[in-house]
């Protein structure tokens, strides 16, 4: 069985007092896509940052292709493409300069490729990168992550600063570019709908902690909320395999579950129930009914 690219096992950071990320397990197979979920705050950019050795593990171990964060973070950096919210670029560079400039970092740099993506994003060689829109720079950053063909892609929150339409191409080209070939995908964004049409996996984090994790596929079918109509009151306990969320009526309850199938009907009828309706959720439906059944705002 082929390892994974990116393993994380027991990770901990803390900044001085404060705990960002805890004990936090997760592995990522080759050749999948998977969106890390939550809110501000709940460690996706420190996850990240410490995958890329950028900030230290207080606690744990990361590598990525076999390759551990710590010890071995040059060597991991040529083999990865990373693309931030705000990239980081001399600004007093043009566009031309900024990828001749970050071309000898990366033995598998494509200058074909390179020149395919400038042309396609319709970027002006001769600009500089501060006279860029935030749109414009971002494009940029894509052409610096995607033209050593890397291994892994690792992407957080990159789209923020782009428009509806150039945000969709800018996403689908990153992914089927590296999928193409085989690679991987990390990516984090607040914008679900766009996680939900490109990622095969989502974990979702909540203060540091991994609250969920699942194909895409299976957490959208085994995760419903269900209309529950009591003759009487809304009984003053619910207990239920994968139970995310109550919220009361005075006859009727509104219940997300993980986990679904017929026997939970099944319960809640025995359990007093007049009727029960399952209704699908959205990517987004299913991290709002996550965070704040833990007692989050979203």
């Amino acid at each position: 069985m082929e390892a994974p690219a990116i393993v994380i096992e027991g990770f901990t950071k803390r900044f001085g007092s404060r705990t960002a990320v805890s004990d936090l397990s997760l592995e990522v197979p080759r050749g999948s896509v998977l969106g890390l979920l939550g809110q501000n705050g709940a460690g996706k950019s420190t996850t990240i940052k410490t995958l890329l050795n950028l900030y230290r593990p207080t606690h744990g171990r990361l590598s990525v292709l076999g390759l551990d964060s710590v010890r071995q973070s040059v060597e991991l950096r040529r083999r990865v493409g990373y693309l931030p919210e705000e990239p980081s670029c001399y600004r007093w560079m043009t566009v031309d300069e900024a990828v001749r400039f970050n071309a000898p970092f990366y033995p598998s740099w494509d200058r074909a490729l390179a020149d395919e993506l400038l042309r396609k994003l319709e970027l002006p060689r001769n600009r500089r990168l501060k006279e860029l829109s935030r749109g414009m720079q971002a494009k940029v950053g894509l052409v610096l992550a995607l033209a050593p063909r890397p291994e892994v892609l690792i992407l957080d929150d990159p789209t923020s600063g782009l428009d509806a339409v150039v945000r969709r191409e800018f996403l689908e080209a990153m992914i089927a570019n590296v999928q193409a070939e085989g690679g991987t995908v990390l990516f984090s964004t607040h914008l679900l709908h766009e996680m939900e049409r490109v990622a095969d996996e989502v974990a979702i984090l909540h203060h540091g902690r991994l609250l969920l994790r699942d194909s895409l596929e299976s957490l959208k079918a085994a995760t419903k909320k269900l209309r529950v109509v009591y003759p009487e009151r809304v009984p003053e306990r619910i207990e239920l395999p994968g139970l995310l969320r109550v919220v009361r009526d005075t006859h009727q309850a509104l219940i997300t579950v993980g986990g679904y199938d017929g026997r939970v009907a099944e319960e809640l009828r025995a359990g007093g129930a007049e009727s029960v309706e399952a209704m699908d959720l959205s990517l987004e439906e299913i991290f709002v009914e996550a965070v704040q059944g833990q007692g989050g705002r979203a």
